[in-house]
């Protein structure tokens, strides 16, 4: 009887470990995921909202955001700091709600076509709280750098940490003048800790489709993504619907799809 009952318990822990070596980690892919979008959401609230203001020196297509600038909008004197203020929250265009500030230095009043600094100042996105600053450097897109020591992600999971570089091409303007149905191919190097302290590597293998029409708005394209002490994993974000599903594959076949 004894005997019987060992080796039941030793089947059963030999199964627990194989089921264990099954499991494939998500949290790294999910939360790199979020830093990604929330990263290239800012700049989209940017290239929406300061170039209106610069051309009209004021901003009303919602009365909700408030637009300043330093030195004063109406001065010549370059450069200048925007500030877009969403107060204790405005919910936006595709039901995003964010609060506090933007704020945006500026050198030649183009904003499209120029170098932008972004700046976090208690500021939400969907819940998560982003700190710190990213320069984004203008050659028919955008060549960008997370400054200092990386952008912080403060939610109800706790703190992750996102820091690198990455780029932004166009891809299509769907062939109107509003940004907020573009597109771009995006490429990175980025490395991170996940919201469970886990640090990753984070490296686009093909590019990514950020369609800023989509709440999710990686749509396409796959990276190649390295937890501490997990295998190393290919993440595919699929073939350019806005469904915010993903796959990660490993090097055995063991696959698991996951949502970001």
């Amino acid at each position: 009887m004894k005997k019987s009952i060992f080796i039941l318990a030793f089947i059963s822990i030999f199964i627990s470990c194989k089921d264990d070596e099954k499991e494939i980690y998500t949290q790294s892919a999910k939360d790199a995921a979020h830093a990604e979008q929330l990263t290239l959401d800012a700049l989209k609230e940017v290239l929406l909202i300061a170039p209106d203001f610069v051309i009209n020196e004021t901003y009303t297509k919602d009365s909700n955001i408030i637009v300043s600038a330093t030195p004063d909008i109406s001065n010549s004197t370059y450069p200048k700091t925007i500030t877009i203020d969403y107060g204790g929250g405005v919910t936006g265009i595709l039901g995003k709600e964010r609060q506090g500030k933007l704020h945006v230095t500026i050198n030649s009043g183009t904003v499209i076509t120029e170098n932008l600094k972004i700046e976090f100042d208690e500021y939400f996105s969907a819940g998560t709280q982003l700190i710190g600053s990213v320069n984004h450097i203008y050659d028919n897109g955008y060549e960008s750098e997370i400054l200092d020591d990386g952008l912080s992600l403060i939610n109800a999971n706790g703190t992750m940490k996102w820091n690198g570089t990455f780029s932004l091409t166009p891809n299509s303007n769907n062939g109107t003048v509003n940004i907020s149905d573009d597109s771009y191919n995006f490429t990175c190097n980025t490395v991170g800790v996940d919201f469970s302290q886990t640090t990753f590597t984070f490296n686009s293998s093909t590019e990514h489709l950020i369609n800023f029409a989509c709440t999710h708005m990686i749509t396409k394209g796959t990276s190649k993504l390295a937890p501490n002490g997990e295998k190393t994993q290919t993440v595919n974000f699929g073939t350019g619907g806005c469904d915010g599903t993903a796959a990660i594959s490993q090097s055995n076949g063991d696959s698991k799809s996951f949502t970001f």
